[in-house]
């Protein structure tokens, strides 16, 4: 086995320097030269790049609680869910809820991951003390 980089076809599909030059071939590489170069670096850790997304998603009755607006969520890993409530004769549409203006409300729950839910529970338009 061996891997095999396409950085030639790249390199020369953008070579728009004055100090390129052309390579002579692909970085051929073996398994294992891989595999000594894995031991060498060790485990790392990367940023995930894909945000979780909801497996489950509700907003309870909201008669069944008198001022209060339970939102029922799980999400497929780990993560931090935040929401906003608005009024439905306030005139805002979805375009009116950039992600800042959901943070600024202040209303979020963090979801392990697992299958169970997590809740939030929302008395106000914002979570926030005035004072």
């Amino acid at each position: 086995c061996f891997a095999e980089d396409d950085w030639e076809i790249q390199a020369n599909s953008a070579s728009n320097s004055p100090s390129y030059v052309a390579p002579s071939g692909p970085m051929a590489t073996s398994l294992a030269a891989v595999q000594s170069f894995a031991a060498g670096l060790g485990t790392m850790t990367t940023l995930d790049e894909a945000p979780p997304s909801f497996t489950e998603l509700k907003l309870q009755d909201p008669s069944a609680a008198e001022g209060v607006l339970i939102v029922t969520f799980a999400l497929n890993e780990a993560g931090t869910a935040y929401c906003r409530a608005t009024r439905r004769d306030s005139g805002e549409t979805e375009a009116d809820m950039p992600i800042n203006r959901i943070l600024t409300a202040s209303w979020s729950a963090q979801h392990d991951g697992s299958s169970g839910a997590a809740t939030i529970e929302m008395n106000n338009l914002e979570n926030v003390d005035p004072a």
